[in-house]
């Protein structure tokens, strides 16, 4: 018979940021309430104040928990299949989590630590792999190497967002395709500049 895991433990904590990530997802981050995250989880609110001490605290470790996932710098020897490979990961957290994001937006301009959270949890490690390839590419000379790869990275993550946050569009590996060819690449091989 297999054993019960502790509910003080570690399955309990999964279960209190789960409830935490779909009440978020349900009501946004200006309504959530961690009465309403603990009522979903059947917790009680000093269990889930032992461990955050607000609601800020709790949303983050659950957004962290959520995208805790580093993306891998690929290596297919070019940098059209680095992108790409890149790109398709990040269309795949979004239909994830894209919901999540999108419910903090908003309070992210307004929360610093919230803010942090998501630029460390988030942005870096997806930043990374982006300048990392383009790095590559720089070196194997397929783009020029003055290329601003810190300008560079941002463009398909920017375009993705946007479709998805402001247009409500589906992400796809076809738009993917027509970021990378339309957009980044040729950027690319200009250097980084119009």
């Amino acid at each position: 018979m297999a054993k019960t895991p502790l509910r003080g433990g570690p399955a309990r904590q999964e279960e209190l940021l789960s409830a935490a990530l779909d009440v978020l997802r349900e009501v946004g981050y200006g309504r959530l309430t961690i009465d309403a995250v603990v009522a979903r989880a059947r917790a009680s609110k000093t269990t889930v104040y032992r461990r955050w001490p607000s609601k800020s605290a709790l949303v983050i470790a659950a957004f962290t928990e959520a995208t805790k996932a580093i993306p891998t710098k690929p290596n297919t020897g070019s940098l059209r299949g680095d992108l790409l490979a890149i790109l398709d990961g990040l269309v795949i957290e979004l239909g994830s989590f894209g919901d999540v994001i999108a419910g903090l937006v908003s309070e992210v301009q307004r929360n610093d630590e919230l803010a942090g959270a998501v630029r460390e949890t988030f942005v870096r490690a997806r930043k990374q792999a982006m300048v990392d390839v383009l790095a590559a590419a720089r070196e194997r000379g397929e783009i020029p190497a003055d290329t601003d790869v810190e300008l560079l990275w941002h463009l398909g993550p920017a375009l993705l967002f946007f479709r998805m946050l402001f247009l409500g569009e589906q992400l796809d590996a076809a738009l993917v395709r027509r970021v990378v060819d339309g957009v980044i690449l040729p950027a690319a091989r200009a250097g980084g500049r119009p």
